[in-house]
């Protein structure tokens, strides 16, 4: 049977082939013919699929997203215990780690997120409201808070988007 993980995974890369594709998330008949079609048989349920079954449409979906809409997003336990102690200090004294290229991808897709340019970054970086003193990131640590404050910007920006999507569906 399908496991809850594959289901959701199933579900989730729906919505993403439905957003690209310009097609109805909502339209099931859609959705129980595509796969359908991606394992070989009719199924009336995703709860019918084998783990298998489960398997080869989630590649099928994969397939026809881009690989950053189907990447790995949280870092590895080693990479985030890492991160989170970055720029402290140890036992030896301070440690300062440099900012590697993974964490920049990973601002730069924070900033696509928010519809920030480089510009808006380096103007928000050197204002009052900057989480780092310096105005430019040139470690870790400076990255991680700056990774922090652009995740809560994008937090209240999609839950801004969503209370006005409900007001414009109430009133």
């Amino acid at each position: 049977m399908i496991s809850p993980r594959q289901l959701r995974m199933l579900q989730t890369l729906w919505g993403f082939l439905c957003q690209r594709s310009q097609l109805d998330p909502k339209d099931r008949e859609a959705r129980l013919q595509w796969v359908a079609g991606a394992i070989g048989r009719p199924i009336a349920s995703f709860r019918e699929l084998s783990a298998g079954e489960a398997n080869i449409a989630l590649d099928a979906i994969q397939k026809q997203l881009p690989p950053e809409m189907t990447k790995r997003k949280r870092p590895s336990r080693r990479l985030a215990h890492f991160y989170g102690t970055s720029g402290r200090k140890g036992s030896d004294g301070l440690v300062v780690n440099l900012v590697d290229a993974d964490t920049r991808r990973l601002l730069d897709g924070l900033l696509a997120r928010l519809g920030w340019k480089s510009e808006q970054f380096d103007a928000f970086l050197h204002s009052a409201k900057s989480p780092v003193r310096s105005g430019a990131i040139r470690t870790l640590a400076e990255a991680n808070r700056a990774i922090w404050a652009l995740k809560g910007m994008l937090r209240r920006k999609e839950s801004a988007g969503s209370d006005a999507s409900e007001l414009k569906r109430a009133g």
